[in-house]
């Protein structure tokens, strides 16, 4: 009796058994469309890939912000393709820079690295570098100049300055830049001109933001924007997509002394946002409640923003791309690419050419006086000491 009741209330119980079913092949349905979408989602956000391959063997390559972020990404790249890779960096007596180039040689099978000192937070270090280069009779090689240092100041972040008293956004992300390239720029010119020269210059969408008044460049009138410091930010990438148009502008112009046509192509880039050391301070605050936060929404950053191996394919399609007068998906000098695509610029400043050569001579002006300022208050130190 006792079993044939048991039985009679598993079968008018059936149909829970039949429910829970249902519910089991609906949540295994929806947790596979939502891997599926979460996926479709990294993929897309990724972003574009390089479809060029070149060989990089026997190019000479100098570069700034190569040890860290997109930077190194792109230097692994083009080490493991056989470039000669200069790294521009703030100490070569650094055990962790020296440590990074012995690493990088090892990993590519590529002894042609080498570490520079260039520090960018100090004019005289950039000037230093640059003028040594540029010492030579003939000419050094140079293939390509590859910009990729920069800084980004989180929000609430007190006002920073370089090691000669610049605002660190204008001084770091733009003057430096401007002042390396302006003492190259005769050794680029005087490369022969059946060598495809590049300058590529990575920039940030945030320059949409920027806030440049060059009455005002270094935001002492008007005031740090320490709750908006994108405006500052931004305010240096417009200067430096200004001065890279420019500066192709004046390469366009010159006339070599063998009246061949120059190959020079000065590029803007911009890679998009990585999940980089500098991104990951820029949203946490540099707070280690920030810092906390960000691992816990880390999920949904790892979706949305750019591993920098993924950054880097936008840099290294302006470096391995052939010419657009050889191949229509190529590049022009002068252009911005995004998701190694041409991209319009979305200030007007940046196609203002009154606007870019006033901003050419304003720089000129400024490079000489920071410079001025520096070496007297070294020699004042000095007399102290």
């Amino acid at each position: 009796m006792p079993v044939e009741f048991a039985a009679y209330v598993v079968q008018k119980t059936s149909w829970l058994y039949t429910i829970s079913d249902a519910f089991n092949t609906l949540r295994t349905v929806y947790t596979g469309l939502a891997i599926g979408i979460t996926y479709l989602l990294y993929i897309f956000f990724q972003g574009s890939k390089n479809k060029y391959e070149a060989d990089m063997h026997g190019k000479v390559i100098l570069m700034t912000g190569g040890t860290a972020g997109i930077g190194a990404a792109v230097a692994s790249d083009l080490a493991g393709r056989g470039a000669q890779l200069i790294l521009l960096v703030r100490s070569v007596s650094d055990g962790w820079t020296q440590d990074y180039v012995t690493q990088l040689r090892e990993e590519s099978n590529n002894e042609l690295i080498y570490a520079e000192e260039c520090d960018l937070e100090d004019l005289s270090s950039v000037r230093k570098f640059a003028t040594k280069w540029i010492d030579n009779t003939p000419a050094r090689r140079l293939d390509q100049v590859i910009l990729c240092a920069g800084v980004a100041q989180p929000m609430y972040a007190p006002r920073r300055t370089t090691g000669d008293g610049v605002e660190i956004h204008f001084g770091l992300n733009y003057l430096a830049n401007y002042s390396l390239l302006n003492i190259l720029s005769p050794a680029l010119r005087a490369q022969p001109s059946e060598r495809d020269v590049r300058v590529i210059v990575a920039t940030c969408t945030t320059y949409i933001l920027g806030a440049l008044d060059m009455s005002d460049p270094e935001f002492i009138r008007r005031g740090y924007p320490s709750s908006k410091p994108w405006q500052a930010f931004g305010a240096s990438k417009i200067a430096l997509m200004c001065m890279v148009k420019q500066l192709q502008h004046s390469i366009d112009q010159f006339q070599r002394p063998d009246k061949l046509p120059s190959r020079v192509k000065c590029l803007l880039v911009d890679p998009g946002l990585a999940r980089t050391q500098s991104f990951r301070r820029f949203v946490s605050f540099g707070t280690l409640l920030g810092l906390f936060l960000y691992l816990l929404t880390y999920p949904v950053w790892f979706v949305l923003v750019k591993t920098a191996h993924g950054a880097a394919q936008s840099v290294l399609f302006a470096s391995m791309a052939p010419s657009a007068d050889i191949d229509e998906g190529g590049v022009r000098g002068g252009e911005i690419y995004q998701e190694c695509m041409v991209k319009q610029p979305r200030r007007s400043e940046i196609a203002d050419e009154g606007f870019r050569k006033k901003l050419w001579e304003t720089s000129g002006k400024l490079v000489k006086e920071v410079e001025v300022r520096s070496a007297l208050a070294r020699k004042a130190a000095d007399r102290q000491t």
